[in-house]
């Protein structure tokens, strides 16, 4: 679950990630930013695992300080 402008929003796939990352993040540079999108992007040619893209997507949040929770 991610939130932002104080909605929660839960994230089940690298595409929904993907979607958040180019719609409604606070941050759009830096290597964290783009090594998620593309990771997010590269699940959908096969090329990096759900996980790889989950974990590049978490280190994106934490450069942003966006508030995420797993559950």
């Amino acid at each position: 679950m991610v939130e932002r402008n104080q909605v929660r929003h839960t994230i089940a796939s690298a595409d929904e990630a993907l979607d958040m990352l180019f719609k409604n993040w606070p941050v759009t540079s830096g290597s964290a930013f783009f090594m998620a999108m593309e990771a997010c992007a590269g699940t959908v040619e096969g090329i990096v695992t759900e996980g790889e893209a989950q974990s590049a997507f978490l280190a994106a949040a934490f450069d942003a300080r966006v508030v995420v929770r797993i559950a």
